[in-house]
């Protein structure tokens, strides 16, 4: 039957050749076998039904909570514009030495820092950020509050408004991160004048190469802000300015190798009649001098980090000429991750050395210029939110000072302990 049908198509084409007619015979049915069939209608309309489900999904503004306490979020459907809200708390526990003749005695609680952060980022363009704390004791502050446009998208930047200015690197980091409960003894000198910290100003940044290694921050600002909700000139924790010259402040930070980063920073700035004061860690005063007329300041800082290991190190200088007084000093510390990390829970021990000293024809007759500082601390992280850290410090002056601390060959005991939790 098969050898009659092959007989009759070679009839009707004459021109094949009978091998050839015998082939394509043979593979009809597997051509045949290989042709998709005709979709039905349901499969038809499940296609449209998933084509439209991605259309929607696509063009949908999405909504999450971000891991680690990084806040809640919303993000446009093309990813450009993304909402952010978030913060944290910073319950503190003080226990120090009577010789602090502080009002609480030798021990208090208290809330450090209550922040509100929200911010507005488009495009990596453009950018707004608030931050409020509720913790003050005098009222809620603005601590900062700027927008922020690239000149070149990933390169170079301009902040107009109140932020953190750029001559501490331990100050430019957020209080959220700090491996210590407080900051260095010599920088929070400066603030309480109040100087440095958070100002009101603008200021450009960025990067001198693509690879990031080369970063400036250089800016100019009032001179006399606030973080908290403090009085300065009349205005809480908002200050304008005080007189016509204004503070400018430039850093510049290298990036040495993967693990290494140096950095180097300048201020400049005409005080008003202020008082420059250096203070133990749980608040008592042990040397101070009225400053007033032009300030000149450098800041050198070094930062290493491999695996588990830390090394920092900052110093500082404040010169104010025309009252004959010098403010120096400066830290260095050894961070060791004992086991796991900051994302999973873990514990990293933290090893501080310091001081903090005035010099100068103002304080010349003042018995004791000099406050040393040990800290042994633990930063026990339960989750990438959560975190206890356990400060016990050791402070030493050389002399009784002018003001509430004890002076003596003492070493004398603060324990400072700080649970933080992110949102």
């Amino acid at each position: 039957m098969l050898l009659s049908a092959f007989r009759w198509v070679a009839c009707l084409i004459p021109g094949m050749g009978r091998t050839t007619i015998a082939l394509a015979l043979l593979a009809m049915p597997f051509t045949l076998l290989g042709q998709a069939p005709e979709p039905t209608v349901d499969e038809k309309i499940k296609s449209e039904v998933a084509r439209q489900l991605a259309e929607a999904e696509a063009a949908r503004w999405k909504a999450g909570i971000n891991p680690m306490g990084g806040g809640v979020f919303i993000k446009s459907p093309d990813g450009k514009a993304y909402f952010r809200l978030y913060g944290y708390a910073q319950p503190q526990f003080t226990w120090t030495d009577g010789g602090q003749h502080l009002g609480f005695g030798n021990t208090d609680f208290r809330v450090r820092r209550a922040r509100i952060d929200f911010s507005v980022d488009y495009d990596d363009r453009f950018k707004l950020f608030i931050e409020f704390d509720g913790a003050p004791a005098d009222g809620t502050a603005l601590v900062e509050g700027y927008v922020q446009a690239a000149l070149q998208k990933d390169r170079h930047y301009i902040r107009l408004g109140k932020y953190i200015s750029p001559f501490s690197s331990e100050n430019l980091r957020s209080s959220r991160a700090m491996d210590t409960v407080e900051r260095y003894i010599a920088l929070n000198s400066l603030f309480g004048l109040p100087a440095i910290d958070v100002q009101f100003g603008a200021m450009l940044w960025g990067a001198f190469d693509k690879e990031k290694r080369f970063n400036y921050l250089v800016g100019v600002f009032n001179g006399n802000s606030s973080a908290g909700a403090a009085v300065v000139n009349g205005v809480r924790g908002n200050a304008r300015d005080n007189n016509a010259i204004k503070d400018f402040q430039a850093r510049f930070n290298v990036k040495a190798t993967k693990e290494f980063t140096v950095g180097a920073a300048y201020d400049v700035d005409v005080e008003d009649t202020q008082t420059l004061q250096i203070s133990s860690y749980a608040g008592a005063k042990f040397i101070a001098a009225t400053v007033k007329g032009k300030r000149q300041g450098v800041d050198l800082d070094g930062h290493y980090k491999k695996e588990r290991c830390s090394f920092d190190v900052e110093w500082l200088r404040a010169d104010f000429k025309d009252s004959d007084a010098v403010l120096h000093g400066g830290y260095a510390q050894a961070g060791y991750w004992v086991s796991g990390s900051e994302a999973k829970g873990g514990v990293q021990g933290i090893l501080r050395g310091e001081y903090a000293q005035i010099d100068g024809a103002a304080v010349d007759p003042v018995d004791g210029k000099t406050l040393v500082a040990a800290t042994l601390g633990a930063n026990v992280w339960f989750n990438g939110w959560t975190r206890l850290q356990v400060n016990a410090i050791a402070e030493h002056v050389n002399g009784n000072g002018n003001g509430t601390l004890l002076g003596g060959s003492t070493w004398r005991p603060t324990l400072l302990t700080q649970l933080q939790v992110k949102f």
